[in-house]
């Protein structure tokens, strides 16, 4: 009998906890795509360990191989990352070659890996099927040029013009974001894929019952990191806060996430109970979760055009109504999966909407809601994903 042959994944930049829930819900979704292959797990020493520790607490470590690289520092960027990326993919072609790999998985891509990769694939002719997942560098396609005019050649938007090799298969993380793209990029379109965030669920009973009480009013939760920087919009949910202050002893608000930034520079939230200064510990993150009565996302609607949404599958885990400032990535999910949370268009109706819940709560549409987030997130489950992950690397597809 022949060996069973291999299915390789690798993690070309990620250290420590960066992308490890993701990466072991990808390495659960492979395992069961390909049931009778070896599967091997190429990662930086502490990512490793990080994903090695989230995919045993789901599926154990039947047929999965951990393998050391050498990652990239983080702190690298530009042309100052190409030669380091450029030996890693190197590497991982040399090792597909050798294990006649039925297909290569990258879990995330950069444009200089990407650069990398299609330079490769071209001129050693690889032609084995692979697959890159992008993750947040997708925001550059709509980003402003590089100020540096060394690093142009190296920016997404013209690695993604550069001839691309049959084989390479570029997995953009849901429908909306692979419709987004193809409408900003039409002439790259036939170099995507899409598949959703896959993602593994806490055990149901982590999803503590937040329902108000007599002497417990709803709480009104944002998740992720607090920072002025970037698109996710704390500095809204802080207005929205005092939008409702005058009515504060109705309900509380709540920061399950920590800070980010210069100590001076912190926002003044005076309604926003305890915003840690440092990342929370995996515990102490599902405590503050489980207390959560909604989530409350205020993310400027453009940062979701190109790029997945972690507090909506957060929210989804704790089985999380949400209230939410309407984007491309959510809102599609709300049309497939029904009344799962509230959907505004302002932060006006935003401060409605939590003005309404106080005034009354509605308990029946919220244990509904709660329902259909139990029914309607399978879709996310690496079961249901499977069979995706195989075709998206089906030779000729």
């Amino acid at each position: 009998m022949s060996p069973a042959r291999s299915v390789l994944l690798c993690e070309p930049q990620c250290w420590g906890f960066e992308h490890a829930p993701f990466n072991a819900a990808l390495l659960s979704t492979v395992c069961l795509a390909y049931p009778s292959a070896k599967i091997v797990y190429y990662g930086e020493p502490s990512h490793l360990e990080y994903t090695r520790n989230e995919f045993g607490r789901f599926r154990g470590e039947k047929d999965v191989c951990f393998a050391p690289v050498r990652a990239p520092r983080r702190e690298l960027t530009g042309a100052r990352r190409l030669p380091r990326e450029f030996s890693l993919c190197r590497r991982m072609l040399a090792e597909a070659s050798r294990d006649e790999s039925q297909a290569l998985i990258f879990c995330s891509i950069t444009s200089t890996s990407l650069l990398s990769l299609k330079l490769l694939m071209k001129t050693r002719r690889f032609h084995r099927p692979t697959a890159a997942v992008v993750h947040g560098c997708l925001a550059n396609v709509a980003g402003p040029q590089p100020r540096r005019p060394w690093n142009w050649l190296l920016d997404l938007r013209r690695v993604l013009a550069l001839p691309h090799p049959s084989s390479l298969r570029l997995i953009a993380l849901g429908n909306s974001i692979r419709a987004n793209l193809e409408a900003m990029r039409p002439r790259q379109s036939h170099q995507w894929s899409s598949m959703d965030h896959v993602y593994l669920w806490p055990d149901a009973s982590l999803a503590q019952d937040a329902l108000p009480g007599p002497n417990r009013p709803p709480r009104f939760g944002y998740l992720g990191v607090a920072s002025k920087a970037g698109g996710k919009g704390f500095d809204t949910f802080c207005q929205l806060t005092e939008d409702v202050a005058p009515s504060r002893e109705t309900a509380e608000f709540t920061v399950a996430g920590f800070y980010l930034g210069p100590v001076n520079e912190k926002p003044i939230c005076p309604y926003v109970r305890d915003i840690p200064d440092e990342p929370l510990s995996r515990e102490a993150f599902e405590q503050r979760v489980r207390q959560i009565t909604y989530v409350v996302s205020t993310a400027k609607p453009e940062h979701y055009r190109l790029a997945a949404s972690g507090t909506f599958l957060d929210a989804l885990a704790f089985l999380k109504p949400g209230i939410y400032l309407r984007n491309d990535y959510v809102a599609h999910y709300f049309d497939q999966m029904g009344d799962i949370g509230y959907l505004c268009d302002s932060r006006e109706e935003m401060v409605r909407t939590i003005k309404e819940i106080m005034a009354e709560f509605p308990e029946d549409r919220y244990q509904s809601q709660i329902e259909n987030i139990k029914k309607g997130r399978t879709i996310f489950e690496p079961k249901v994903l499977a069979p995706r992950i195989r075709e998206i690397l089906s030779p000729g597809a």
